[in-house]
């Protein structure tokens, strides 16, 4: 009997054991059932938040991006616009994508247009859940990653060199050589010609399939040059300079000469004297000029000339001027706190505080006057480096010669009247701005031993995020804006 019991006895603790064995078998097994789902539930949700991403980025590209690259400057919009959503088959959807524009890149410039558009799309991504013990199994989740593009519209103060043709009237090819160094990007819808050793520390591309090379050397690309670009539009007036200059100055048909005085805080004065008459000095006393009216300091504005006009002084505040036929430059045209002598500002001045800015539009030419001031009859041969009163000339501005070319007076071909001595050697153009011209200029040619400038040429980079007021915008063949892509960001779900 007691060994019945025994036996019993130990079955009933066989059986209690094999339950508990069991039991844990069955909670171990739920519980690697319940890991490997939790495992590939985080393994989909990872790949839905990555697919999430690249959705958003579609929609910044696809509608974006491309609202922006298919409208003309005056179409672009003040405020927000609000966009299509889209689906990407296989893939997911975008949504909530709009089109904001920055309205203020600085302090101080409230009635400044920013060119600085903001773009943001949130992708969506869907995976199945099958995590046990969820109440959504089974359910879809819904996964979404918004992201933030910001473009900024090109101008023509983007660019520290831009050139239609890299010709002269005559097909002559202007070429770059080694005494040329461009900081800043450089394009042209022309070939463009290299000879010896210039050197490109910005970006460089063209519209053309290759360089044309004459005796290349060590030619020096900071970046790898890109061919076959699309072109940049040359409009042929500055209509949005011309719509919104304050004042806009008559020549009454060609009568006037107009010259614009800067005097730096003391503000502008604007006067004209008779054409083929002897002009007045450049620095004579007001009372004594005619047609004679002052302007304030701009601090963002514009000023046209309808006609020709002459040009030199200190710059302050931030403005255009604008021609409708040739601008002169008759002496240096300097930014308050720069240097007259080369157009440069100090260390402790820096880009961030320098706040002024100038750009000089013309739908004529732009022309270096051969005068006292600038040099004429060999003057930076027959005086010291640093009289500047008397050769060379600095300019700080965005210039544009939409007409034809930047270049100067009197380059002693055979068949000007006018001939100089040789040398002529008139100094140095130095520039701390940027260049675009119709057709390539000459400053510089062999005739006499050598005639006109040299160049110290610097790209002004302010104007990569501040270009001047009612500058020209660059746009392509279909007169649709051209944007620079700044910056593409993350910024999660929602916003």
């Amino acid at each position: 009997m007691k060994r019945n019991r025994k036996l019993f006895s130990d079955d009933g603790n066989i059986l209690i054991l094999s339950v508990v064995i069991v039991a844990l078998l069955v909670a171990t097994g739920f519980g690697y059932m319940k890991w490997a789902t939790d495992e590939r539930w985080d393994t989909a949700y990872e790949e839905a938040t990555v697919q999430a991403y690249f959705l958003a980025q579609a929609g910044l590209i696809e509608k974006g991006l491309h609202y922006l690259r298919t409208r003309k400057p005056s179409e672009l919009p003040a405020g927000t616009v609000h966009l299509q959503d889209g689906i990407i088959s296989d893939a997911g959807s975008y949504h909530s994508v709009r089109v904001r524009r920055v309205q203020a890149m600085s302090e101080g410039n409230v009635f400044q247009r920013s060119d600085v558009y903001d773009i943001y799309a949130t992708g969506r991504a869907e995976f199945v859940n099958h995590q046990l013990g969820n109440r959504h199994y089974g359910s879809k989740v819904k996964v979404e990653r918004t992201g933030k593009l910001r473009a900024r519209l090109r101008s023509f103060a983007n660019y520290m060199y831009l050139t239609n043709f890299e010709t002269t009237v005559y097909d002559e090819i202007i070429w770059f050589w080694s005494q040329d160094s461009l900081w800043g990007r450089t394009h042209s819808n022309d070939f463009i010609g290299l000879e010896f050793s210039p050197h490109f520390f910005g970006p460089i591309s063209t519209c053309q399939d290759r360089f044309l090379y004459r005796q290349p050397g060590n030619i020096y690309f900071a970046y790898p040059p890109q061919f076959e670009v699309p072109p940049v539009l040359f409009p042929r007036h500055a209509e949005s300079l011309r719509a919104n200059a304050r004042p806009t100055i008559s020549s009454e048909n060609g009568r006037y000469m107009t010259r614009i005085w800067l005097r730096g805080n003391q503000g502008i004065v604007a006067y004209q004297y008779e054409m083929g008459t002897d002009p007045p000095p450049l620095y004579g006393v007001i009372d004594n000029l005619v047609n004679v009216r002052t302007i304030e300091r701009p601090n963002w504005g514009a000023i046209f000339v309808d006609g020709q006009a002459e040009i030199y002084g200190e710059a302050a505040g931030a403005f255009t001027i604008g021609t409708a036929s040739t601008m002169w430059l008759v002496d240096n045209i300097y930014y308050t706190g720069a240097n007259p002598e080369n157009g440069r500002w100090s260390a402790e001045i820096m880009d961030k505080n320098m706040i002024n800015t100038l750009g000089l539009v013309s739908e004529g030419d732009i022309i270096i006057k051969d005068n006292w001031c600038n040099g004429r009859e060999n003057g930076y041969r027959r005086f010291n480096q640093h009289s500047i009163e008397h050769h060379s000339i600095t300019i700080n501005a965005a210039l544009v010669a939409l007409g034809e070319s930047f270049t100067f007076q009197h380059q002693n071909d055979d068949w000007e009247a006018y001939q100089g001595p040789a040398p002529d050697e008139r100094g140095i153009i130095h520039l701390k701005g940027s260049v675009t011209q119709w057709r390539r200029g000459y400053v510089h040619r062999s005739n006499h031993d050598g005639t006109g400038y040299g160049k110290d040429y610097e790209y002004d980079f302010r104007f990569d995020d501040q270009p001047p007021p009612y500058y020209l915008e660059a746009v392509d063949q279909d007169g649709h804006g051209l944007f620079d892509l700044i910056s593409l960001t993350d910024i999660g779900t929602g916003e």
